[in-house]
């Protein structure tokens, strides 16, 4: 179907009025010079037609501005009001934002003046609805809500359950202490790193354990329990048990304190998977022949629960901190007091790409690329923990590298998450 333009309208109008008119030599009874009823009809405006023969409608806005494109001018004939030309107006020059598809997932866009709305598919949330959403009703959704672990069996609700020490509040969400001392929560609090670490202020690293060798210091350790310590398998490895001391509650390497407590080794157990070659499985537990005394400068570590969500849920948590009297410096000497450093885990993917290093699935990493801050020699065995909310859970041990704080070269430890059956076995055993 053709339409006219206005112009071609115009001129074809304006030739209907040219062939109306009387001639010169006039009619009977006129002249040139019509009545006002007359020169009104055929001087009255109008409006664009897209049709040649179309009847002229005030105010058309379907027409006007919808199947052409209008000016301002066109538009103002159409509105009563300035506020009305100016709120049409505005949203009819506005971008189209939805025309480059901004949402994902089958949500459907709606177009604002200066912006755009998504409303998101079942399923999916956020500003784009291209996140997936989790359901609220569930362990892997924010813990549970669980201030220790969470648990949901098949078809049912996720339930919260606590550390041992810690018992469940009214709220079924909070664990409370029960007893004096529990794990993860150090009784001194804390105040405003290894390698470019800073001192561990007494009482503030309590899980902290330092393995001597005829009484020479040689590798960190954990406490667990008052009678279990765990260790690196490659600090104790292929040596006779009777050498090993394990001292707790210190933080001065060099000089006796009276908060330290010093017990003999009385075995030494070795994950069974433990290759001196490649350092997997390196963990090693080392039961003490009397009971430690627990209390304001030792406190023993939290372990995650076993058949629950929380080792997620940890791995989730960004920073962990390592602490250790290992050296300052690769060729340095070992720290005199105790240091602690914060590093960022990092992903096997990402570790295994810039270190070229044989990480296995028992491994960790953590650290910076850029080097600088890192477990040096002597801080094998000692401790990585993250902290969830009130409480300090172990996640890693400290167990090899190549040189300290080196570019490229994370700090590697042991995955103590995958570990969890074989701790409680042993433990169990008394």
């Amino acid at each position: 179907m053709a339409f006219i333009s206005k112009k071609t309208s115009r001129v074809f109008f304006l030739l209907l009025i040219t062939a109306s008119l009387p001639s010169c030599t006039g009619t009977q009874g006129g002249g040139m010079l019509l009545d006002q009823r007359e020169a009104n009809i055929f001087l009255h405006r109008t409006r664009r037609a897209n049709f040649l023969l179309e009847e002229v409608k005030l105010g058309n806005l379907e027409r006007e501005c919808l199947e052409e494109k209008c000016s301002y001018e066109e538009a103002r004939e159409i509105f009563a009001t300035p506020q009305q030309l100016e709120n049409f107006w505005r949203t009819y020059t506005a971008v189209d934002h939805c025309s480059s598809s901004p949402c994902k997932n089958g949500a459907t866009c709606t177009r604002h003046i200066d912006s755009y709305i998504c409303k998101c598919s079942p399923g999916f949330h956020g500003f784009n609805c291209d996140k997936v959403r989790s359901t609220p009703n569930s362990c892997r959704y924010r813990n549970g809500g669980c201030e220790h672990f969470c648990r949901q069996p098949p078809d049912q609700s996720p339930s919260c359950f606590c550390a041992s020490g810690y018992g469940l509040d009214e709220d079924n969400n909070t664990c409370l202490p029960k007893e004096a001392v529990v794990c993860g929560r150090p009784l001194v609090h804390f105040t405003p790193r290894i390698v470019n670490g800073q001192m561990c202020p007494k009482g503030q690293c309590p899980w902290q354990a330092m393995l001597s060798e005829n009484n020479k210091f040689t590798c960190g350790a954990i406490v667990l329990s008052e009678v279990w310590i765990l260790t690196a398998a490659h600090c104790v490895w292929s040596k006779p048990v009777a050498i090993f001391h394990v001292t707790v509650g210190k933080h001065d390497r060099q000089e006796p304190e009276k908060t330290e407590q010093q017990r003999r080794v009385l075995e030494v157990v070795i994950h069974q998977n433990y290759s001196h070659s490649t350092y997997d499985s390196d963990l090693a537990l080392l039961k003490l022949h009397r009971p430690i005394k627990l209390g304001r400068y030792v406190v023993p570590i939290c372990l995650p629960a076993r058949n629950s969500t929380f080792t997620r849920t940890l791995s989730l948590v960004r920073l962990s901190t390592v602490s250790g009297w290992g050296r300052l410096l690769e060729f340095g000497s070992s720290a005199r007091f105790l240091q602690r450093l914060v590093v960022p885990k990092v992903h096997p993917q990402e570790c295994r790409l810039h270190t070229q290093l044989n990480i296995t699935k028992n491994m960790m990493c953590a650290g910076r690329r850029r080097g600088g801050q890192d477990a040096c020699e002597g801080d094998s065995g000692g401790p990585l923990v993250t902290r969830y909310k009130k409480t300090w859970f172990l996640t890693g041990v400290v167990s090899w590298g190549m040189g300290c704080a080196k570019e490229n070269m994370y700090g590697i430890y042991t995955k103590v998450s995958n570990f969890l059956d074989w701790i409680d076995k042993i433990m169990a055993t008394g």
